[in-house]
């Protein structure tokens, strides 16, 4: 869904996307297709534009300074521009926070499902 939406975006200029997700997982494709428009600019060869295609549309990329990511505290009533990393969506932000506790809570439970 959210490679027809880059995709529509891109289509136009003058189109802004706005989109809100709870997801990590989109954030975190955000960065591929900043990272994908950082380095079709560099290619040089049909071949590595061809690499980089099967990875991320074409139609998708987008550059790191056409994107803005924002994170609410609903508990403190902040809004934040998320930092960048070298043009790229920090891995520092809340949804990633919650993701790694996640994660750790279910390796906990395989360790336990380990000693049945």
């Amino acid at each position: 869904m959210l490679q027809s939406l880059l995709a529509l975006n891109n289509m136009n200029g003058g189109n802004k996307l706005i989109t809100t997700t709870h997801s990590p997982y989109l954030i975190n494709y955000l960065t591929l297709v900043v990272k994908a428009e950082e380095l079709r600019e560099k290619v040089k060869t049909e071949d590595q534009k061809n690499d980089l295609k099967q990875i991320v549309p074409l139609n998708t990329m987008i550059g790191a300074n056409s994107l803005s990511i924002y994170e609410l505290d609903e508990m403190e009533g902040n809004i934040k521009s998320l930092e960048t990393y070298e043009g790229l969506p920090s891995d520092d932000n809340r949804l990633n926070m919650m993701l790694d506790e996640g994660n750790e809570l279910f390796a906990k439970f395989l360790e336990i499902q380990q000693q049945l």
